[in-house]
């Protein structure tokens, strides 16, 4: 089971990448959960607001869900500025005991996420009107060593897309499913330590 922590500057098309990359894993028959920050922000973490600290207590509140997720056999995204450092890796900590974690860097330059900017985001806070704003008037930390690093300022959508899938290969994060060859979700490693169980009893020829 594993964990995809998408983390980077606002603007830097780190939820756009996340949905992307869910709907090729959903296409390999992964159950996914996509648990969007904002969303979370607004639903389950209305009290918190953007200091240090609470920044730091969303992160941790999140990588938790994530665990409860994992040790149930879901897979999951996660799309999160995630600032600091220390806020990364306690969300590896919290999660590698239940799943694979993999840090996944959507590095995007200041400029060009200002130019993006949907929202006007930035524009407001360089006027006054946000406090605490990533990036403007409030830290943000490049992860030391992130797992998967995608450069979405000179690539494509598909591009980062591919670069991820890719890297989870090589990382042998994603479990091929083989849903396909019964009626029930089993995935190739699964399959691979009944047969191993039953054959030990007896019950396979080897």
């Amino acid at each position: 089971m594993f964990t995809l922590w998408f983390m980077g500057r606002p603007a830097s098309g780190k939820s756009t990448l996340a949905s992307a990359v869910e709907d090729r894993l959903r296409e390999r028959g992964l159950p996914m959960e996509n648990l969007d920050g904002d969303d979370l922000r607004k639903n389950l973490h209305p009290d918190l607001g953007f200091s240090r600290e609470d920044r730091r207590l969303n992160n941790k509140r999140t990588a938790y869900i994530c665990k409860l997720l994992n040790r149930s056999g879901i897979p999951v995204i996660v799309g999160m500025i995630t600032p600091f450092r220390e806020s990364q890796q306690q969300a590896r900590e919290i999660i590698e005991p239940e799943g694979d974690f993999v840090l996944v860097h959507t590095k995007c330059s200041l400029e060009e996420c200002e130019r993006r900017d949907p929202k006007n985001l930035y524009q407001r806070a360089r006027k006054g009107k946000i406090e605490k704003f990533t990036g403007v008037n409030h830290p943000f930390q490049e992860p030391h060593d992130p797992d998967i690093v995608v450069n979405t300022e000179d690539r494509s959508l598909t591009e980062c897309v591919e670069h991820v899938l890719s890297r989870l290969d090589e990382l042998a994060v994603v479990d091929e499913q083989l849903s396909d060859q019964y009626n029930f979700h089993i995935s190739k490693s699964e399959e691979k330590t009944i047969k191993d169980k039953l054959s030990k009893k007896g019950f396979l020829d080897t």
